[in-house]
C-alpha cells in the first residue's frame, strides 16, 4: 500500500487527504492538536466567483492589484479557475454556506479590496470551523493515522539519497522515525514570529525550515501581512475581528469618532490590509485609540456570533457604545516554500501546499478570503499528482544529519523582543542590517548539538526564520505591499518581476531572480 506523510492538519492538509484514493495509507502529523490550527479560526469566508458574468476576471484583477502587481498572472488565473469546482464540490457534498432570506441563494459578502461581493460564509463568522468540520467528517473513511503534539523537524533519506521519511519529536521529547513514499508539507505560515499575532498556536510552524535544510528554495519571505483589526489595543489583543465586519458597514474611527481612513484611500475602511494596518499603526503612534464603529450593522450578534462573544467577554462597556477597539497584528505570510500550484517542489517526493508554500498567487499582500481558496485548490491538485504515483521501492531511512545551535534563553528573548520593531509594519535598512548581524552572531556562537528538545528546536527555528525574513527584506530595496521600508518608501517598477529567493548551501544565500514569465496587466482595457 502506498504510504503518504502529511505534515499539518489545516484546510490544505485535509483537502489533500479528502482527495486521495481510499487505498492509500496516510500518516497525518501535527505539532499541536488536530483542531488547533488557523483554518479553524478563519472568520472571513472563501471567495466564490463562479457566478460572475466576467468569468472571474475582476476577481483575478483584485487579487493581482491587492498583491501590488507582484503576483503571477497565470498562477492567479489558474488558482481561481480551479477554485470554482473545489467550492462547488463542498456544496454538493452538503457544506452549508449561509443563504439569503430566500433560503436558496448564497449570501455573498463584501470585504476589503474586493470590487464586488463574492465571499461565501458559514455560521456568519465561523467559516473555517464549518469547513474543517466538514472535511474532518469527509476523511473518516480514509486510512488515516493522526499523530498529535508531534513536531516534524527533518526529512530523512534512504540509501539511494531519496527522501523517504521524516524525523519527529513527540510531546515527551522522544524521537520518532516514520517512513513514507511521499511527504506533503502543509504546516502553515510563520506570522507568530511576532508577539502580537492572530495565530491559533504560539509555537512556530517550521515546514519552511525543513524544506530549506534540504535545498528547496524559499521565496518572498519578507512578505508578512499584518491584519489591521485584531480585537484589543496595541499592548494586548484577543483574536481577530473579521474584515467582513467592515464589509457589512463597520467604520474605522478614532476616539473622537473621526473616520480616519476616508482621507487616505478611495475604499476608506475597506482599503487593502497593508495600507489600513500602516494607518492604524500611525494613529496609535500619535496616541489615538482605533475602533470599529458597528452602529451601521444590523443584528451584529446574529451575523458575527463568534466576534460578538469575544467582544462582550473582553470589552463589554465598549460594546454598549457600539465601538470595538482594534489593533494590528501579524496574520498571514505570503512567503514560503517555492512551489507549483500542485504543490510540487524542486525536491522529488516533497510537496508544499497552503500557507507554507509560495506560488506567487498572493503577491505582496493577500486579498481577503483567498487563503481558504488556496488551501482547497492546492490540496486537491496535489492529491491528483500523488494518486497517480506508483509505490516506491525504498531502502531503510538513514539517520538524520540535522544539527542545530543550543541557544541561551536570555539572548533568545532579547532578540525576539526586537522582532516587531525591526521587521514589523515599517522597516528601515540600517536597522535591519544591524539586527541581521545580531541574529547571525547568536546562531553561530552557540554550541551545535544533535540531541535537542522541541524547545531547543523552536528557539533555533524562530531566530533562523527571523534571519531569513531579515535577509529577504534587506534585499528588496523598495516598498511593495506588506513590505514597507521608510528608507525606500516608493514602489520600484524594476522589482515588479523580481523574486527574492533564499537558498541554503554551506551558508544562506539570497538571490534576486528575474521572473521568466513577466507579470503583465491582467485586463485588456479598450
Amino acid at each position: 500500500m502506498k504510504k503518504i506523510i502529511v505534515i499539518g492538519s489545516g484546510i490544505a492538509a485535509l483537502s489533500f487527504v479528502h482527495a486521495l484514493h481510499k487505498d492509500i495509507q496516510i500518516i497525518c502529523m501535527t505539532k499541536d492538536n488536530l483542531k488547533q490550527n488557523n483554518s479553524h479560526l478563519a472568520q472571513g469566508g472563501v471567495c466564490f466567483s463562479n457566478q460572475e458574468k466576467d468569468l472571474a476576471r475582476l476577481h483575478v484583477e483584485d487579487t493581482f492589484m491587492s498583491g501590488h502587481k507582484l503576483g503571477d498572472e497565470y498562477i492567479i488565473q489558474e488558482m481561481i479557475r480551479h477554485s470554482h469546482a473545489c467550492i462547488q464540490q463542498l456544496i454538493d457534498e452538503g457544506m452549508n454556506f449561509d443563504k439569503r432570506n430566500d433560503g436558496e441563494t448564497l449570501a455573498l459578502a463584501m470585504e476589503g479590496a474586493h470590487s464586488k461581493p463574492r465571499i461565501v460564509h458559514a455560521g456568519g463568522d465561523q467559516t473555517g470551523q464549518y469547513i474543517m468540520k466538514h472535511l474532518i467528517q469527509a476523511v473518516k473513511d480514509k486510512a488515516v493515522t493522526f499523530y498529535e503534539e508531534t513536531e516534524v523537524v527533518d526529512l530523512l533519506r534512504d540509501d539511494d539519497g531519496e527522501v523517504s521519511g521524516v524525523l519527529a519529536i513527540d510531546k515527551n521529547n522522544q524521537q520518532i522515525v516514520v517512513q513514507g513514499d511521499e511527504i506533503v508539507l502543509a504546516s502553515g505560515g510563520y506570522s507568530n514570529l511576532f508577539q502580537t499575532h492572530s495565530s491559533a498556536s504560539n509555537t512556530l510552524s517550521t515546514g519552511h525550515l525543513i524544506a530549506l535544510h534540504h535545498g528547496i528554495p524559499l521565496r518572498h519571505m519578507e512578505m508578512i501581512q499584518f491584519h489591521p483589526t485584531l480585537l484589543g489595543t496595541s499592548t494586548q489583543t484577543f483574536g481577530l475581528v473579521s474584515e467582513a465586519v467592515r464589509g457589512d458597514g463597520g467604520k474605522l474611527v478614532n476616539e473622537y469618532g473621526k473616520q480616519f481612513m476616508d482621507e487616505v484611500h478611495p475604499l476608506a475602511s475597506l482599503a487593502p490590509r497593508d495600507i489600513t494596518s500602516r494607518i492604524i499603526f500611525h494613529q496609535q503612534r500619535l496616541g489615538h485609540t482605533c475602533m470599529i464603529d458597528i452602529k451601521p450593522i444590523e443584528d451584529f450578534p446574529e451575523k458575527f456570533p463568534g466576534i460578538y462573544r469575544n467582544v462582550i467577554t473582553y470589552f463589554p462597556d465598549e460594546y454598549k457604545s457600539q465601538r470595538i477597539p482594534v489593533s494590528c497584528g501579524a496574520h498571514y505570510t505570503m512567503g514560503g516554500i517555492k512551489a507549483n500550484i500542485d504543490g510540487t517542489t524542486s525536491l522529488p517526493h516533497v510537496y508544499a501546499i497552503g500557507e507554507v508554500s509560495n506560488t506567487n498567487f498572493h503577491g505582496a499582500n493577500r486579498l481577503a478570503s483567498n487563503s481558504l481558496l488556496e488551501g482547497l485548490v492546492m490540496g486537491q491538485r496535489c492529491a491528483a499528482i500523488v494518486n497517480n504515483l506508483a509505490i516506491r521501492q525504498k531502502s531503510r531511512c538513514q539517520p538524520s544529519q540535522l544539527r542545530i545551535p543550543k541557544i541561551e534563553q536570555r539572548q533568545y528573548e532579547q532578540l525576539i523582543s526586537q522582532s516587531f520593531d525591526k521587521l514589523g509594519i515599517e522597516r528601515d535598512g540600517q536597522s535591519m542590517k544591524r539586527y541581521l548581524k545580531e541574529l547571525q552572531h547568536c546562531l553561530t556562537e552557540h554550541p551545535i548539538v544533535e540531541d535537542f528538545t522541541r524547545e531547543d528546536w523552536q528557539k533555533y527555528a524562530r531566530l533562523k526564520t527571523l534571519e531569513i525574513v531579515c535577509m529577504s527584506a534587506v534585499n528588496r530595496t523598495e516598498s511593495r505591499g506588506a513590505h514597507y521600508r521608510i528608507d525606500y518608501p516608493k514602489r520600484n517598477k524594476n522589482f515588479q518581476n523580481i523574486d527574492i529567493e533564499i537558498e541554503m548551501g554551506a551558508a544562506l544565500r539570497v538571490k534576486q531572480i528575474k521572473r521568466s514569465r513577466e507579470t503583465q496587466a491582467i485586463l485588456h482595457r479598450g
